[in-house]
């Protein structure tokens, strides 16, 4: 475990200060469903804390809002399932499930840990999720966007997301068509930075 702790603390001390910001502040109508906050994921597990937030680099936010307000002129919202992840949560999720392609080895970390990947679906403007291929966290050939299989309205929505987002400068991974990421984004560092809001002081005791 001291192995552990030592990289960990390695890759957070790289990282210095976190370029990261709350996504809802740049993207006002954002949906936020953080599924690792809840045990509805494919880890069968709550592993993030309540409060989790969706937290991403500026720019990549940046992206986010361009890419929102693309599809809110189409009639459609985004939802976000995870943003940011610090890579001490990596680090659970990988103690899980241990297994590359589905959970990112924490030893180098994912572009989640560096603030630079959401997962996301679209949803119609009062916020009800529209259909896509699979449900989030489906590791299977009908999620990769090769998929030519699945109902019209499916690969439709799809690819109102994808043109949406890489119109907005983002890189689709091929085969999860909720997961997009910042160009060059490997590039960038690992962050272990808290996303949940600080604790607003205790009021003072009356006398």
């Amino acid at each position: 475990m001291a192995g552990v702790a030592s990289v960990a603390m390695g890759l957070w001390l790289a990282a210095g200060s976190a370029p990261v910001v709350d996504a809802t502040e740049v993207v006002k109508d954002l949906v936020v469903d953080m599924k690792y906050a809840t045990p509805d994921n494919f880890l069968k597990q709550k592993v993030y804390p309540d409060g989790a937030r969706c937290m991403l680099r500026s720019d990549a936010a940046e992206r986010l809002a361009k890419a929102a307000e693309t599809l809110r002129a189409q009639g459609y919202r985004l939802k976000v399932y995870d943003c940011y992840r610090p890579i001490a949560v990596q680090w659970q999720m990988w103690k899980i499930l241990p297994k590359p392609g589905y959970v990112a080895n924490p030893k180098k970390g994912g572009n989640h840990n560096r603030g630079a990947a959401v997962d996301l679906t679209l949803t119609t403007m009062d916020g009800t999720e529209v259909e896509m291929p699979t449900e989030f966290d489906s590791f299977e050939p009908k999620a990769h966007h090769s998929y030519k299989g699945g109902t019209e309205a499916s690969r439709k929505h799809r690819e109102i997301l994808r043109v949406a987002m890489e119109g907005a400068g983002f890189k689709r991974n091929p085969m999860e068509w909720w997961h997009y990421d910042l160009p060059g984004a490997t590039k960038l560092p690992v962050l272990d930075v808290p996303f949940t809001k600080d604790t607003e002081a205790a009021a003072p005791e009356s006398k």
